[in-house]
């Protein structure tokens, strides 16, 4: 006999040695026992892929809302300009970062809502003009442009960032106080006698530091 004609032959004897007039409710004890318990695999599994799913937001969390900035009407108040600078203020410190550069003519995907400064800078990589005040974007939908990451975003330290060019080539002749009020006035660069002045042979790269450090308000002056 196959395996459902075995069981059907036990339920047919069970059912001639039960007691008579009791057949419907045999018959429904004997079902109920065969009916296999209800399973918490689905539960399970729905718990484990909501695990999941909370696993990868922290893991990779959705990049944060930018919006497009251009610059064209930098351009036009600086028609000798080639770059822009963007600064952002951090919201722990105040101090400002350097988030990136891109061409004047260039559309750029930046933080929604971050506080950010301009700079327009000329060949030289020096300031010719900043914002006069911060500026604020609106998110926007995305669309083909650079991003401009705040994650990679740094600062410029005085003493990490400054101090070691001003000991290698200057402070065997002048004061660091005097090196450092060399710097005038934060964000002019272009007539900071500590980077137009140096009679030091500074690389571009050290001057152009020196440069940005101004650029940025000097942060950390002593």
């Amino acid at each position: 006999m196959e395996r459902d004609d075995l069981a059907l032959d036990g339920l047919l004897r069970e059912l001639a040695r039960a007691p008579q007039g009791d057949d419907e409710a045999f018959v429904a004890r004997v079902l109920g026992g065969t009916r296999k318990p209800a399973s918490h695999r689905p539960v399970i599994l729905t718990a484990a892929a909501l695990l999941i799913g909370m696993g990868v937001l922290f893991a990779f969390p959705p990049p944060p809302a930018t919006g497009r900035v251009d610059f064209r009407r930098a351009a036009c108040l600086v028609p000798d300009a080639t770059h822009m600078r963007i600064l952002m203020k951090e919201p722990e410190t105040g101090r400002l970062l350097l988030l990136g550069h891109a061409p004047i003519d260039a559309e750029v995907r930046v933080p929604a809502g971050a506080p950010l400064l301009l700079q327009a800078l000329g060949a030289d990589g020096l300031a010719r003009w900043t914002s006069p005040d911060f500026i604020r974007v609106r998110p926007s939908s995305p669309a083909p442009a650079s991003v401009l990451d705040p994650r990679s975003a740094r600062s410029v330290e005085f003493a990490r960032d400054v101090k070691p060019i001003l000991d290698q080539h200057c402070s065997g002749c002048h004061a660091e106080s005097d090196l450092v009020r060399a710097a005038v006035k934060p964000f002019e660069a272009r007539r900071s006698p500590i980077v137009t002045q140096t009679h030091a042979l500074l690389s571009d790269s050290e001057r152009l530091q020196l440069a940005l450090w101004v650029d940025l308000g000097a942060p950390g002056r002593p």
